[in-house]
């Protein structure tokens, strides 16, 4: 099944939504009040991206760790050269209809953009080298995303953000490819482009736009998926009940890193990602030989844990 296809099965929106939307803001925003009430300046605004969220969810180290030492240069791996490829690639079929020269079309998007490591890896690969890489993502991109409507007016890499308290505190991210939807008169639906294997996280992140995109329109969107290269949209329906724990998974995360904002201790809990940790050598907990499952650190790794750039602005407090 294409995107076009997955696309007309989409029933229409919850009606009467706004009372219930007007209420989970309504909740969201005495939260955050209350916890940025006793902060300093210095501390606000509050950012929670959807990879802190995640962070705060594994470790609370973690994440303050990482907020203190985000990396300057990450290391641009295959795997997240494909994640990074795999969206520009969807973005020119959607805009600019058919690739037709793949590599000097990625080539001049990651230039437009400023993706210097995406483009070094690149300019770092011989002619085969890259054809080889991209033509089955080129392949996979075609078949799923040639066929779509314009009706359904698609918009890429556009910018979602949820402000709480007078912009105290600010939920941001970028969706990969927004459909339908008010603007369009139609069912709206968010899917997420992931290069990677699926990942237990990948849910939460959608779950996450899902909350911010029906906040912003007032309008619930019908569903929201994930798309990985050869499958099928793998679509989540959007319903109360999801917004809700969203909505909850999101309040709690203000109050985690409102408190560790404030100087309340960081709590440990190891796992798999001790290995990436800025803090491993001095953390008492950490384990770097925590067991993982393969398939789905190869899914973080590409798609949510080390890619931190794709959120919307500077992930760290100003």
């Amino acid at each position: 099944m294409d995107v076009a296809a997955w696309l007309e099965g989409l029933p229409a929106p919850e009606p009467d939504s706004a009372e219930f939307l007007d209420e989970v803001r309504a909740d969201l925003e005495a939260t955050a009040r209350w916890c940025v009430a006793e902060l300093p300046p210095e501390a606000l605004p509050l950012r929670l991206p959807k990879s802190r969220l995640a962070d705060l969810g594994r470790c609370e180290r973690l994440a303050t760790a990482r907020f203190e030492r985000p990396p300057v240069d990450e290391e641009m791996t295959e795997a997240l050269f494909r994640g990074v490829a795999l969206d520009r690639l969807v973005v020119h079929q959607l805009v600019a209809g058919r690739l037709l020269d793949p590599v000097a079309e990625l080539r001049g998007a990651l230039a437009a953009e400023g993706e210097w490591a995406a483009l070094d890896h690149l300019d770092a690969m011989d002619d085969v080298e890259a054809q080889a890489v991209l033509w089955p993502l080129v392949g996979a991109v075609t078949d799923a995303w040639s066929a779509i409507d314009a009706s359904w007016v698609p918009r890429t890499q556009a910018p979602a953000m949820l402000s709480l308290a007078d912009g105290a505190v600010v939920c941001s991210g970028v969706l990969d490819v927004e459909l339908g939807g008010p603007v369009a008169d139609r069912p709206g639906a968010v899917v997420e482009v992931k290069s990677g294997r699926p990942s237990a996280a990948h849910a939460d992140e959608v779950y996450l736009y899902a909350l911010v995109v029906a906040l912003r329109d007032r309008v619930v969107p019908a569903q929201v998926a994930r798309w990985y290269p050869g499958g099928d949209p793998v679509g989540l329906p959007v319903t109360t009940a999801v917004l809700e724990t969203a909505a909850r998974r999101l309040g709690d995360g203000i109050e985690q890193w409102a408190s560790l904002r404030a100087g309340r201790p960081a709590q440990e809990h190891p796992g798999w990602w001790c290995r990436f940790c800025p803090d491993a050598e001095d953390c008492p907990s950490a384990r770097t030989d925590a067991p993982v499952d393969e398939d789905e650190l190869e899914g973080e790794l590409a798609d949510g844990f080390a890619a931190d750039p794709a959120d919307l602005g500077d992930d760290r407090d100003d």
